[in-house]
């Protein structure tokens, strides 16, 4: 489909999505064994959301990102070094990183390719996480209604990684081994056009809607909306070892 992973659209309005739990990122970085002053890879970086949580930790960054009207979004994220790539061609040097992440992004990679790819960043001993923010939808009325419009208008919209066995896929090639999960709950307080624009950010569901059933998606959502929604969100995490 036309438009399918292109998010040049989108950039605009990523700034409504949500960061990601500080306890879940202080605890990945243990997980990963990386500690200030190390290097790491974020891949897929958007706009820098992930990537100024890496920042405040004093972490030193090079951010992959292969659209450029989302890294122009991410310039004022100080001391990162940004980088035209994607998941199977980052362009950079081999065993630059301690520690590769990929937040909100894994999905859109090919893994027998990006795997290896992976693997060739890493130092021996470093690690691989991907990460998602997960809507908690039976936790809030707000999202119910959500999903029941798209299900309703946009029958054919697929979400289905969200279910994945996340750390099989990152196994799945031999270049990662013992993948391990952690999961954090948190709740980001939006305002009405803040929870719209949150939509409006997903490029699946754009794509996919098409500008008239997108209008009309949005327009449903914002007769029903109160002024404040709290969005809840589990955010879970897989990260993977290098293997030798």
């Amino acid at each position: 489909m036309s438009g399918l992973g292109d998010f040049t659209d989108q950039a605009a309005d990523y700034a409504a999505r949500p960061s990601y739990p500080a306890p879940l990122v202080d605890r990945l970085m243990r997980r990963a064994g990386v500690r200030a002053g190390d290097s790491v890879v974020d891949l897929g970086a958007g706009t820098g959301i992930f990537t100024r949580l890496l920042v405040e930790r004093d972490l030193q960054v090079t951010a992959v990102e292969p659209n450029e009207a989302m890294r122009a979004r991410a310039l004022d994220v100080p001391g990162v070094t940004w980088q035209q790539g994607t998941f199977e061609r980052t362009g950079l040097r081999g065993g630059i990183a301690r520690w590769a992440v990929a937040a909100q992004a894994f999905h859109w990679a090919e893994p027998t390719r990006a795997l290896p790819e992976v693997h060739r960043l890493l130092q021996r001993g470093g690690a691989f996480t991907v990460l998602w923010n997960d809507r908690g939808n039976d936790e809030s009325p707000s999202l119910l209604r959500v999903v029941e419009l798209v299900a309703e208008l946009i029958p054919e919209m697929d979400q289905s990684y969200r279910d994945f066995d996340w750390g099989q896929v990152l196994t799945s090639t031999g270049d990662f081994l013992e993948p391990v999960r952690d999961r954090e709950h948190h709740v980001v307080r939006m305002t009405r056009d803040r929870f719209l624009q949150l939509w409006r950010s997903s490029n699946r569901l754009t794509t996919m809607a098409g500008p008239d059933r997108m209008r009309t998606l949005l327009a449903s959502v914002e007769r029903e909306l109160t002024e404040v929604v709290d969005v809840p969100y589990w955010c879970t995490a897989w990260t993977a070892r290098v293997a030798v």
